[in-house]
């Protein structure tokens, strides 16, 4: 049987229903902008926003695919409510004017790329696996230098452009790489032990995976892809920085988790290659951790600070990958869902502190703890959690990483030991960083013409609800 026979006999149609579905709704958004003109344009986001919170209810379950397909469609929902509460920023940044030009291809590509990681998650051979994630990468594009009057945009969308090529010809090259030495284009063992157990074709198969790993660490944040993401996250309108700092990070995880556990179910035929892949992944964390988390303490703009420590949270999702443990899949999901709802949380609040104070600097925080008590204590949950404090998600999270790297010491693969102390103090690091926002908040006192911040609905809404989910989420397990 011929490889295309083998690729398309591991798909059916039903599979991607939820990517037909949101291709479909950003069509028909198009479509009506250009036919309705006179149509409230403010009807774009929300229904986006309906629409995929709706196929999280309907793709919730108990698989790997169907948990990450749920958290995607639930993030690019709440990236879209941001986006009806930025649309006035939108409006200015794209046409000049108090119209509502350019908020109907701003609600359309969130759903576009969200439906190329749908697609991705349930990629089972490297071709679906590299359309789906450029399908990503290209929205990614768009929405990060979509505000064309902005310099800053327009310069995150070109950087974003030029070292997301770089990261494609990467992808390109292990895949031709990974065809040549297995004959295929699956993750099927099968073929991976045909081509492992020749001396000649083992080399070629490391390499492939090298590349491909290379490629998917520009999506996941992880060194030396990384350089993007302060600059793309200043640039970018802070809807979209939401969505590539949960959605797109995802979505590297999935490809990472989708290249990687072929190979860890072969662990006991192919040891020698895990060790060396081991040894790489381990530096590669070590370096995402140092980067991250020391790079975020200078920081005064707090989206450059939130792209810092995505970079370091990338470390610790790293973590899970040396453990060489098939059920690897939860705990990374666990981090994932912690540090995107505390994630979403703190862009939303900014999104509000940017259109009302005009800033996006940790100084924009300034006072509010006396000015808006009451939404201070959601703020500070949310950037509690990404800093691993005690009875939140994130502090589970984070333990299980390191519960992770422990597991490892009684494997044969050894060289794991230097990694605890860096993550320890990366993990101190983080403490430092996230509190600037809360001494901004409650030790900076507001100035004479700071008036209080005026949160609207939607941004209460994605504040309480992801207060509830992180401290839920952090004392259940703890009790049952």
């Amino acid at each position: 049987m011929s490889t295309p026979n083998l690729i398309s006999a591991a798909y059916t149609w039903g599979q991607f229903t939820p990517s037909f579905v949101l291709v479909g709704l950003a069509l028909l958004i198009l479509l009506t902008d250009a036919f309705l003109p006179r149509l409230n344009k403010q009807l774009f986001p929300l229904v986006g926003s309906l629409v995929t919170a709706t196929l999280a209810c309907f793709t919730a379950g108990s698989s790997a695919s169907a948990l990450f397909t749920t958290l995607a469609c639930a993030a690019t929902a709440v990236c879209l409510l941001m986006a009806y509460d930025y649309r006035s920023v939108v409006s200015a940044s794209v046409a000049g004017g108090n119209h509502e030009d350019g908020v109907a291809e701003f609600s359309a590509l969130p759903l576009l790329a969200c439906a190329g990681v749908c697609s991705l998650i349930r990629s089972r051979d490297l071709i679906m696996l590299f359309v789906s994630l450029e399908t990503v990468t290209l929205a990614s594009y768009a929405m990060a230098g979509y505000f064309r009057r902005n310099q800053g945009s327009v310069e995150a969308g070109v950087k974003y452009l030029i070292l997301g090529a770089v990261s494609t010809g990467l992808m390109i090259m292990g895949a031709a790489w990974f065809f040549g030495t297995t004959g295929t284009f699956m993750g099927d063992t099968r073929f991976l032990l045909a081509a492992l157990s020749n001396p000649y074709l083992s080399a070629g198969v490391l390499i492939s995976v090298g590349l491909l790993l290379a490629g998917v660490f520009f999506k996941a944040g992880a060194i030396p892809m990384h350089t993007w993401i302060p600059d793309v996250y200043q640039g970018a309108p802070t809807p979209v920085s939401a969505f590539l700092a949960v959605v797109s990070k995802l979505a590297g995880f999935a490809a990472l988790l989708i290249i990687l556990l072929p190979l860890i179910y072969l662990q006991s035929t192919v040891s020698d290659m895990l060790s060396s892949l081991i040894s790489v992944l381990a530096v590669v964390a070590a370096g995402t951790l140092l980067v991250g988390n020391l790079g975020a303490i200078p920081q005064q703009n707090t989206k450059r600070l939130l792209g810092y420590s995505s970079i370091g949270q990338a470390g610790f999702i790293l973590v899970f990958f040396i453990s060489l443990k098939p059920t690897i899949v939860g705990p990374v999901f666990n981090y994932l869902l912690a540090y995107g709802i505390a994630t979403l949380m703190a862009f939303a609040a900014l999104a509000t502190l940017r259109m009302q104070r005009g800033s996006e600097e940790l100084s924009a925080f300034r006072g509010l703890g006396k000015t808006n008590p009451r939404t201070s204590f959601l703020i500070t949950v949310s950037f509690a959690s990404l800093a691993g404090v005690p009875l939140t998600a994130g502090f589970l999270a984070k333990l299980s990483s390191f519960q992770a790297l422990v597991s490892t010491i009684n494997l044969p693969h050894h060289i794991i030991y230097w990694l605890l102390p860096i993550m320890i103090i990366c993990a101190a690091a983080g403490f430092y960083y996230y509190f600037k926002v809360l001494r901004f908040m409650y030790w900076e006192k507001p100035e004479q013409n700071d008036t209080p911040v005026h949160f609207s609905p939607v941004c209460i809404a994605i504040l309480t609800i992801g207060t509830l989910l992180l401290l839920v989420l952090g004392v259940t397990p703890l009790i049952f």
